[in-house]
């Protein structure tokens, strides 16, 4: 349903009707002017008469607008072969006084006059101070709430100083995109999500926002949120570091809106930003980028992808302690190989007492291969913590993985946890350094 809001005014007070006949045409849609003296006749009018009729218009009014105009306005409307079986007054009808309470409920009213789905005419010509604020607030939440589509926005500019020329039915729906663009950087602000700003900057029509709509750029923007959230823990720094650089690129060359957004997306993901692995190895800098991806994951409340990123690191820190033969670069056949073996391994010596340990055939020779690094490790003091929270941190992990089917729910507590395990881990990374067990 295609529906008109628009608010009614008193004018001047000191005539009947308060506003002036005039004549207003719409640039871009009708240069035929029509004689009215409400802007909202006008506006029905050439919405009819190009085949765009509304079948609802909705008039705000005040008690005091009400009397002294609704019915000269139905009258102006009919003149131009209108219906007035569209038009209607919402009742309470609108208070004078603007207090915050006043205006929550006009803002709800608003709300409750439009079906999900509708096409929806605004016009903000006349009426309080008050109105575009809230009928601009109710836009927004209307798009996202009840997925209405914004038609038109529209302002009829009557120029007091020459009342004898045509006056334009101006339409602000394009400035309106400042919507979903308030949503995009919610996203990346909230979630660190840029894909939304990646699907606006690829259709964008903004004359301001038009640098955004560079390929290079939507792509990075894609693949950095891509990585975070498939938690791709070797890969995020080297494709955020590529990313990043395009983002450099075009901060250079921009100001405004598109400036501030692209600087947004800076500070969400520089943090990840690094030239690893550019040893390839289990070394100090890549246990830092790790906890940097998580401490990410943990802003964003991405608890899932966190503990899954804590569980592997885990197993990362078994691997550092390989030797010998089984030293390789991680990126290679053989260290992705022996990371599936080892790191596995590493994990399930991690959760259980030495006493408790069941390995068996390959996994019994690979648990050997491990002990004299996880006897270094209860050396300088980390196993013990490890141990502490391998257990209860996979535990969790495997409820995630498994939709929590194996319990009553998913548990309370599950933020605190991963922020106290986050610690843990951040801790232990720092002993091993200082104690000269990690490159």
């Amino acid at each position: 349903m295609r529906v008109f809001i628009s608010f009614l005014g008193i004018g001047s007070p000191h005539k009947d009707p308060g506003y002036d006949l005039a004549s207003y045409n719409w640039p871009g849609k009708s240069d035929a002017p029509v004689q009215v003296h409400f802007a909202q006749s006008a506006i029905l009018k050439i919405l009819a008469d190009t085949s765009q009729p509304v079948d609802k218009a909705i008039f705000l009014c005040t008690k005091e607008s009400k009397g002294k105009h609704l019915d000269l306005l139905k009258a102006e409307v009919q003149r131009h072969c209108l219906s007035c079986s569209i038009c209607s007054v919402p009742e309470p009808l609108v208070p004078t006084e603007m207090t915050a309470a006043n205006q929550w409920g006009w803002f709800e009213q608003v709300l409750g006059l439009v079906e999900r789905g509708d096409t929806l005419i605004i016009d903000f010509t006349h009426g309080m101070r008050a109105v575009p604020i809230v009928l601009s607030s109710a836009i927004g939440f209307l798009q996202r709430a009840k997925d209405i589509q914004l038609a038109h926005a529209l302002y009829a500019w009557y120029d007091s100083t020459d009342k004898d020329k045509v006056h334009p039915i101006i339409d602000m729906r394009d400035f309106y995109v400042i919507n979903d663009w308030s949503e995009a950087v919610a996203r990346l602000a909230d979630d660190g999500d840029a894909r939304k700003l990646a699907e606006l900057a690829e259709s964008t029509s903004v004359e301001a926002l038009q640098a955004l709509r560079d390929q290079d750029l939507i792509a990075a923007f894609q693949e950095m949120t891509d990585c975070i959230r498939n938690v791709d823990v070797n890969n995020v720094g080297k494709k955020v570091s590529a990313a990043l650089d395009l983002v450099r690129q075009a901060q250079d060359r921009n100001t405004g809106a598109a400036r501030v957004m692209l600087d947004l997306v800076w500070e969400k993901f520089s943090g990840l930003a690094t030239n690893y692995p550019a040893s390839g190895r289990y070394d100090h800098a890549y246990f830092k980028s790790q906890l940097e991806i998580i401490k990410v994951l943990r802003e964003h409340r991405l608890f899932m992808q966190a503990f899954t990123a804590m569980r592997e690191l885990i197993g990362s820190i078994g691997m550092a302690g390989l030797r010998g033969k089984y030293k390789k670069q991680m990126s290679s056949a053989d260290g992705r190989k022996y990371r599936r073996r080892f790191a596995e391994v590493f994990v399930d010596m991690m959760q259980f007492a030495q006493d408790k340990w069941k390995f068996k055939e390959q996994k019994e020779t690979d648990k050997d291969t491990l002990l004299p690094w996880f006897n270094t490790l209860r050396q300088v003091g980390v196993e013990s913590k490890l141990r502490q929270i391998a257990k209860p941190m996979i535990d969790t992990r495997n409820g995630f993985d498994h939709a929590w089917t194996a319990k009553a729910g998913a548990g309370n507590d599950v933020e605190q946890d991963g922020k106290d395990y986050f610690n843990a881990l951040e801790e232990i990374i720092r002993q091993l350094h200082a104690k000269g067990c990690l490159d």
